[in-house]
């Protein structure tokens, strides 16, 4: 693992913004919601502490706000340069001819990735440091763990399906508010439609929705935890202390489902298709499968540094 100066900046941002678009916030929100669900009592203790979460979790900032924190600020009055830190551009990637390879540490030109900053964030709440760090760090991990599970997130063709648009998901086709890039539909356009949510690509919610959307993820985590409640215990147990060996894992399996699920078809498939019909009915449970691992993947990555928090402060389980 290694520190560079804009992972120690995170100390500087201290936010709890409305939460806006992005894998989108129902996404995130799930993913936090579901990881919470597989917490130890001591990485629930460690991290309600740390981030300032009530015993109940409801009715002020939650795991599903901290979860989705990160995408709130990477414009350029808070921290740019962790724009980067939310994907890896494999170089090689060519979906359209079947390849789809991630070559790390290569692909990760300056440190500057999803993976080193995974590495980072975990680093920094293991330091022993200031708390605001510490915090910072926990938000971080708690939304790139989730990231890293957007299969275009750990693709390097076109952007990350960025540059591959406009694209249709929805009614109203011929209208451009219903355009969007292929990115954003597997950000945001096919979880929402799983849970009969509007689509609303470029434009951020207002506090009617956002409400909306925090339910609606809570109810999704509750439903995936019913369903597969059982199958955290199929991953093993990752080291947290230096080995990238469960990222670089995951970042794989994303990237290649870029070649067997999202561009499966070929790009000129999805610029002229509605993706809200077959496309969708062919991916949506590829969507909620990744939510589903990135919830009990998170989930045991932060129960594994509480362990190893837990031990440097003589056995507490909070911090």
């Amino acid at each position: 693992m290694y520190l560079t100066i804009p992972t120690l900046l995170s100390l500087v941002v201290v936010v709890a913004p409305p939460v806006v678009l992005a894998w989108d916030s129902l996404g995130h929100q799930t993913v936090g919601f579901l990881a919470q669900k597989y917490f130890t009592a001591q990485a629930n203790a460690t991290f309600n502490a740390l981030l300032g979460i009530g015993d109940d979790g409801e009715g002020g900032f939650d795991i599903g706000d901290a979860a989705a924190w990160a995408d709130t600020i990477r414009d350029p009055g808070n921290l740019p340069w962790s724009k980067g830190w939310h994907f890896i551009n494999p170089k090689a990637d060519d979906p359209e001819h079947g390849v789809c390879s991630l070559v790390y540490p290569s692909d990760c030109p300056a440190g500057n990735c999803i993976v080193s900053a995974i590495a980072n964030q975990t680093s920094l709440v293991l330091s022993g440091g200031e708390g605001m760090v510490k915090k910072n760090a926990t938000m971080f991990l708690l939304h790139l763990i989730g990231d890293l599970h957007q299969p275009l997130h750990a693709s390097g063709f076109k952007l990350g399906g960025n540059a591959v648009r406009p694209v249709c998901f929805g009614q109203g086709c011929g209208e451009s508010v219903n355009f969007t890039s292929l990115h954003g539909v597997w950000d945001g356009g096919i979880a929402r439609r799983i849970r009969g949510l509007e689509f609303r690509p470029g434009r951020e919610a207002d506090e009617r929705e956002r409400r909306e959307d925090k339910e609606a993820a809570r109810a999704w985590a509750g439903e995936i935890y019913g369903k597969r409640g059982g199958e955290m215990g199929k991953e093993g147990v990752c080291d947290v202390l230096g080995s990238d060996e469960c990222v670089l894992r995951w970042a794989r399996e994303s990237n290649g489902l870029v070649c067997t699920h999202v561009l499966k078809r070929g790009e000129r498939y999805v610029l002229e298709h509605d993706l809200a019909g077959e496309y969708y009915e062919e991916n949506w449970r590829v969507v909620e499968d990744r939510i589903a691992k990135a919830g009990w993947r998170l989930a045991g990555w932060m129960n594994a540094v509480a362990r190893v928090l837990g031990k440097s402060n003589g056995g507490r389980g909070d911090l």
